[in-house]
């Protein structure tokens, strides 16, 4: 059970849990579920990332949106990847954004601004990390699957202990390494968790993370009709990459924007 997700869940409603799903759909790279908006969650269908029992078949496939929000957030506890997918997607469908500060920017560009002169760990292999490698100290990568120059998975206990600011997908709260991830962080240091995945609740503030580099939909028609044709996050111009710091004063310069409604 992740401790994470279901402190997210709980600020969730209760009543909530009995609102329609819509456009339950996984495609290769996106997940979504709509319910009082459209909720998107990474795809987790790599045995590399996720090595449980990723082939069993999903459940009720075929008939998921005859379920309730509530059955879906079950799933959260799922051994099949894509159904844990679901979960995340319907979560990020239904948190109450509200009453919250949102800044607009790019996680990694504020990666690059907290990490001048620092010790940088980026959990996944994310695109266009150059500048923060031109400022940083140091600069490590650690990967499930990596690429030429990353650390393997296993590096992360003796790199991120280190680091002044980690930068970490948000998979990790796909596939039960986030709490585990953020008990190496160090005193002082920062952490962003970056994607789509990433539920945008103050209870990850609870665990250790500083920002939330999270989204959310703005053109559902745009978002739905490219993640349906083999989309990724890089692609969607009708979603929108927004910050959510724990203290506001970490985004000072950053605008400040509001959820669509």
């Amino acid at each position: 059970m992740s401790l994470i997700l279901e402190a997210a869940k709980a600020t969730i409603p209760a009543e909530y849990y009995g609102l329609p799903l819509q456009k339950v759909a996984s495609f290769a790279f996106v997940t979504t579920v709509k319910t009082r908006r459209l909720g998107m969650s990474m795809t987790l269908s790599d045995e590399r990332v996720f090595e449980y029992k990723v082939h069993l078949p999903v459940s009720h496939m075929g008939e998921i949106e005859k379920l309730s929000l509530e059955d879906l957030l079950s799933w959260t506890d799922s051994l099949q990847g894509i159904e844990r997918s679901f979960a995340i997607a319907a979560i990020n469908s239904a948190l109450p954004l509200d009453g919250k500060k949102y800044f607009a920017g790019n996680a990694l560009d504020l990666a690059a601004q907290l990490g001048v002169g620092k010790r940088v760990a980026m959990v996944g292999h994310f695109p266009h990390t150059d500048k923060i490698k031109e400022v940083a100290a140091a600069f490590h990568i650690i990967e499930k699957r990596p690429q030429e120059g990353d650390l393997n998975a296993g590096e992360a206990v003796k790199i991120i202990p280190q680091a002044d600011v980690v930068a970490m997908t948000g998979v990790t709260c796909l596939n039960d390494t986030i709490e585990g991830l953020l008990a190496l962080k160090k005193p002082g240091a920062k952490v962003i968790v970056v994607g789509p995945s990433v539920p945008m609740s103050s209870a990850l503030f609870d665990f250790g993370v500083d920002v939330i580099g999270g989204a959310w939909v703005e053109d559902e028609n745009e978002v739905f009709a490219k993640v349906s044709q083999g989309g990724a996050p890089r692609h969607l111009n009708g979603m929108r990459s927004v910050l959510y710091p724990r203290d506001p004063e970490i985004l000072s310069g950053f605008a400040e924007v509001s959820p669509p409604r």
